[in-house]
């Protein structure tokens, strides 16, 4: 009996072990909830809690059931999945009863959850509603009409538990509002912003299933715009212009904020006017991308303002004073008590208000150093009761100036200026430093602080440091000190720079050679510029001197060195020529008639040829040639006739005023227009006292008549001519008998004699 009892008590105990996994592994898989998307689906969702159970499917089966006894009765469908949730369609209707099962497949078995009961009517999802038309209310601007229905058909008993929800959302504003959906299908949202961007959405529930709304349907539109209701923020900035009694003023503001905006501002108008005349400086229209003017005002107290525009209208007028040139700015600015780096792009400025004075506001301004333009100038309306403010969007290592003017209704006050960095630097550069003096023993020293903005943070101080011979001291001052004394040095030279130190880094700036103890060195310099100017002002007076001398006492040039020179045997007579007497017994009789009539004609080239006769023929031979100059030599034994042998130039001639009857005219100041031959005659005599030559000058003329116009003379009318016919273009000599004697002719140059045609 007892071992009958032992198989089933261990058959009792497995089957208790059994059902305590089942159990352990069915609370593991929980439904979470089914939702009725009506004359749709139903869609049920679950979780499971133990991940290590390897389920590789799952089946979802619906049933409708009783609503009283819970029981189930009809299939509804079956879906399968190995997802979280699933669906089974279509349902003819909501209003039932449902009762939901869940099977788990494992490697161990299949795994069933507990049933999960619900009413259809409490988990229904209606379709998200549909937005027929949006657009702004007609003579409403705050208020927009919106256009709506259901994508379902409710019955009319149905229609009451149907909610509608709106929200609408405007510069990250958003407002929401719920009523009954069927109450009117044409709905109105009021008190909007004129002229904002709307983002209207609906959504529809079925009150019953308080649990499901329906998706968002969402749509964009604008209100309709209005004028703005406020004014444009206003500031300006004061400059000195060039021209005298005028100041230049930049205007500054920033749009109108929303909401007083009320639309999209399309343009600005700002102008100026002078309290103590009619002058009137405006700026026009300004586009509405720009936030600046520039206007060139007077230096008496002026009134300026600002408007903005949109297509609904104008704004209110923003006003500001801004005093005149002599007026100082009253009332005294706040006191700044801190500024404190908050990181690398934002700084924190707190200060007091001036004591005994009522603000209207603040202004708060700052720009990086250097000052570039009017527009890099930032600023920040503040209120009366504001006493700090937090800057962003700064550099680390960028020098700003940050200041606090008061405000007294249109007045601005004076402000206070402090420099701040949101993180410091390391200098970029060092001083440049400048020897001012040297001595014995010492040496004066300066240096230029370096740019604000190459030092990336506050100066602490400074170190000097020279060295000689390898040897280096240095002497550290204060950040104020920018002159200093280096004294108790030894001859020698020494290289300096200077050191300037922020709190996070350091920079040496160019160093300079400097040689103490050798003053002596410099009276060099000096007595060179001394000997120099001395030398100077010796040396002009003789050049000016030799100047002058050679203007007043011109260098006269020296006969001997002429041409001329060549005849080294030959007496010159240039003015003092033979007698008329003495002449005729030279020249034949006939000559001196030709001389005396060359008056009937003026201005008439002449070709006059000469021949000679060769010893071996009777028959003279005539060539012709074109020369400048000939030398004729005179023989005593020949007649007069033959004795000059002479070659005339083929020129024009000027004709005379007067005649001379002795056949030659004197010209008291030479002159080459006058000249018609320079000849030369000569002759060899032991007879008579004409042993030296004959030089007839160029300034006397001789009056020669013309035979004929360019007609060359036969040798019949001219049997006294010889003419010499040289062998080539150098130096000839021609050798010539007369009473079977000889004697040279010296041709200094011979060319072909042709009629030049004037």
């Amino acid at each position: 009996m007892s071992q009958m009892k032992l198989p089933q008590a261990g058959l009792v105990l497995w089957m208790c072990v059994m059902n305590r996994v089942l159990d352990t592994a069915a609370a593991a898989l929980l439904i979470t909830q089914c939702v009725i998307m009506q004359y749709t689906s139903i869609t049920c969702s679950w979780k499971t809690a133990d991940h290590h159970l390897n389920i590789s499917s799952y089946t979802l089966q619906i049933n409708k059931a009783s609503c009283e006894t819970k029981h189930s009765f009809i299939s509804v469908g079956v879906c399968n999945t190995r997802g979280s949730n699933c669906s089974v369609h279509p349902i003819d209707s909501a209003f039932h009863c449902f009762c939901v099962d869940l099977l788990a497949s494992t490697p161990n078995g299949s795994i069933h959850s507990q049933p999960y009961f619900f009413k259809g009517v409490n988990a229904v999802k209606l379709s998200p509603p549909e937005i027929k038309d949006l657009k702004p209310a007609e003579r409403r601007p705050g208020c927009l009409q919106v256009d709506w229905r259901m994508a379902e058909i409710f019955p009319k008993n149905e229609k009451v538990y149907i909610l509608l929800q709106m929200e609408y959302t405007t510069h990250n504003q958003t407002r929401s509002q719920t009523i009954q959906a069927f109450s009117k299908e044409t709905l109105e949202l009021c008190d909007l912003h004129p002229g904002s961007k709307y983002t209207v959405r609906l959504r529809a529930q079925d009150s019953r299933a308080h649990a499901h709304w329906s998706l968002w349907t969402s749509i964009d539109t604008t209100t309709a715009e209005k004028a703005p209701s406020a004014a444009p923020r206003l500031w300006r900035l004061i400059q000195p212009a060039e021209e005298a009694g005028k100041r230049r003023l930049t205007l500054l503001w920033k749009p109108v904020s929303w909401p007083e905006v009320n639309g999209v501002v399309l343009s600005y108008s700002a102008s100026c006017r002078s309290d103590l005349g009619s002058s009137q400086w405006t700026c026009g229209t300004v586009n509405a991308s720009r936030h600046s003017c520039i206007l060139t005002v007077s230096d008496d107290l002026c009134h300026c303002s600002l408007t903005a525009t949109n297509s609904a209208g104008t704004s209110p007028p923003a006003h500001i004073s801004i005093p005149a040139h002599t007026q100082a700015e009253e009332p005294p600015p706040p006191r700044i008590i801190s500024v404190t780096p908050l990181d690398d792009t934002q700084i924190k400025v707190e200060w007091r208000a001036a004591p005994n004075q009522s603000e209207s506001g603040f202004v708060v301004q700052w720009t990086s150093v250097p000052y570039i333009e009017p527009t890099s100038l930032h600023w920040e309306h503040m209120n009366e009761t504001a006493r700090s403010f937090i800057l962003t969007g700064l550099l680390p290592e960028i020098p700003y100036n940050l200041s606090v003017v008061s405000l007294h209704g249109r007045q601005a006050g004076s402000d206070m200026s402090v420099i701040a960095f949101t993180r410091e630097g390391a200098p970029s550069v060092g001083p440049d430093v400048t020897v001012l003096k040297t001595s014995s023993s010492g040496v004066l020293l300066k240096w230029d602080p370096v740019p604000l903005e190459k030092l990336h943070g506050f100066i602490h101080s400074y170190t000097v440091i020279y060295s000689i011979h390898g040897k280096e001291k240095s002497v550290k001052v204060e950040a104020h000190v920018e002159l200093i004394h280096l004294s108790e040095l030894t001859e020698g030279t020494y290289n300096i720079c200077v050191m300037a130190h922020t709190a996070v880094g350091t920079a040496a700036g160019p160093c300079q050679m400097v040689v103490v103890g050798l003053e002596d060195v410099q009276v060099i310099p000096i007595l060179l510029c001394a000997l120099l100017l001395c030398f100077l002002i010796l040396i002009i007076p003789v050049c000016l001197r030799m100047r002058i001398k050679q203007c007043l006492c011109p260098t006269v040039p020296d006969p001997s060195k002429s041409s001329l020179s060549i005849w080294s045997n030959t007496k010159l007579y240039q003015h003092n020529l033979p007698s008329t007497s003495t002449m005729s017994s030279i020249l034949p009789v006939d000559w001196t008639t030709i001389y005396q009539d060359y008056v009937e004609k003026d201005y008439v080239p002449v070709q006059v040829f000469t021949s000679h006769a060769p010893h071996d023929s009777n028959e003279p031979e005539a060539k012709t040639y074109d020369s400048t100059s000939a030398i004729t030599f005179l023989d005593p034994k020949l007649s007069p006739a033959q004795a000059f042998h002479t070659h005339l130039l083929n020129q024009s001639y000027t004709k005379p005023d007067h005649v001379i009857p002795a056949g030659y005219k004197e010209d008291p100041q030479p002159s080459s227009d006058h000249l018609l031959f320079d000849s030369l005659f000569s002759c060899k005599s032991n007879e008579a006292d004409l042993c030296g030559y004959i030089h007839v000058s160029q300034t006397y003329t001789p009056v020669i008549k013309t035979i004929d116009t360019y007609r060359t003379l036969d040798l019949n009318e001219c049997p006294h001519f010889l003419q010499v016919l040289p062998k080539d273009t150098s130096t000839t000599m021609v050798h010539c008998s007369i009473n079977n004697e000889s004697c040279d002719t010296g041709v200094s140059q011979s060319h072909s004699l042709q009629p030049n045609k004037t």
